[in-house]
């Protein structure tokens, strides 16, 4: 190549023409200028990206680790960027991110994990099916799962039997995937919603075979059936085998797990007589809570009101721990649908008729498919 030479093709890197690649503000004009660039931290970094797929793993602290997906299985996600490959344990991943995914994708996955499945299937449907065939096999696979888990999680006692079955086959023949044990979770909630209890705690037993943070979490699921079947009692020797599962004191996975198999044996005594047991289990699971976990928090302070209720005498504790969940931590639909519907009970047995009217219609509007709106009308408690 000649020193004064302009001509790109005959660079020993491939770098892209001018009129394709456009660097704000330099006037290319010889090949070792073109080189010298590349000592420069930005252009690296441009080059960089366009070489490696952007996969990501999305952990449960909401951190972001990009790079490339090795391998993935029920147990483990693998990714491997300029650090070296990273494992990570599945109770730690909060998401899995495709390179190329359609944006529809992340938002169904996202409204998934924030228990919103009709508005995860409606992002589903704004994926073109053009798109899909034109994918990665990962994407396309990503879809399927997601489409089933979706209609699973959305569908109710009246019409939830076949939503059921279609996704149990199809956990049956992806027992490698990696959202294997998230998906047993979802089908045994559906079974118990339709009443097959024993059907549910098969689905709940399958999280056993994983790491610790899931084996309590099966137990604290098979806690809770017993709990639907009105059996508090029993629910309260599960949720025990949950605190005592053994589990490292870093893993924070497991920590929140056995906050919330704590806060399931405070309902649980409330309801056997126990409340002031259950006041003071909930509020040692407040104070030992990860600030930052939301969803623990909002669940803490619904317990801790339902125990103060059921003690009998400290309705105004429950009004402020129900308060709690409504204005700090409403971003958490269930919860908020419980604290609403006890703030208006409340309200109305404090003499306040127009928050109490409030607090129903907040609840009415906002979450109509919850079991505390359904109950509502009736005056009875949800479940």
């Amino acid at each position: 190549m000649n020193s004064g030479s302009t001509t790109m093709q005959t660079l020993p890197l491939s770098i892209p023409r001018p009129d394709r690649f456009q660097v704000a503000h330099f006037q290319v004009a010889r090949p070792a200028r073109i080189l010298s660039l590349l000592a420069l931290p930005l252009f690296g970094a441009i080059l960089s990206g366009l070489a490696r797929a952007e996969d990501a793993v999305i952990l449960a602290d909401g951190k972001r680790v990009r790079g490339s997906l090795v391998s993935l299985s029920p147990d483990t996600v693998e990714i491997e960027n300029r650090d070296g490959t990273q494992k990570f344990v599945i109770s730690e991943v909060q998401q899995v991110v495709f390179d190329g995914e359609p944006e529809g994708l992340g938002s169904a996955r996202g409204l998934l994990l924030r228990r919103d499945p009709k508005s995860a299937a409606d992002e589903l449907t704004k994926i073109e099916a053009a798109d899909l065939q034109a994918a990665d096999p990962r994407i396309r696979e990503e879809y399927a799962y997601l489409k089933l888990a979706v209609a699973a999680s959305a569908a109710s006692a009246a019409d939830g039997a076949a939503e059921a079955e279609a996704f149990k086959t199809y956990l049956a023949r992806n027992t490698r995937s990696h959202h294997f044990y998230e998906g047993q979770e979802i089908l045994g909630n559906l079974l118990a919603r339709l009443g097959e209890f024993d059907k549910a705690t098969a689905a709940f037993s399958e999280l056993d075979r994983g790491p610790p943070a899931l084996r309590v979490r099966s137990a604290a699921r098979k806690a809770r059936l017993l709990l639907q079947q009105g059996n508090p009692a029993a629910a309260i020797k599960e949720f025990d085998v949950a605190a005592k599962i053994t589990t490292d004191p870093d893993d924070a996975a497991s920590s929140a797990q056995k906050g919330e198999a704590q806060l399931g044996k405070a309902r649980c005594l409330a309801q056997t007589g126990r409340a002031n047991e259950g006041i003071v289990v909930a509020k040692a699971a407040i104070k030992s809570a990860d600030p930052g976990d939301r969803d623990l928090l909002a669940m803490a302070f619904a317990a801790l009101g339902e125990c103060q209720r059921a003690a009998g005498g400290k309705d105004e504790d429950a009004l402020i721990s129900f308060l709690t969940v409504d204005l700090v931590y409403n971003t958490v639909a269930e919860q908020r649908a419980e604290a609403l519907f006890n703030l208006a009970e409340l309200w109305d047995a404090s003499k306040q008729p127009e928050r109490a009217r409030e607090a129903r219609q907040i609840l009415t509007s906002s979450y109509p498919e919850s079991p505390w709106a359904k109950k509502l009308g009736a005056g009875g408690k949800a479940s």
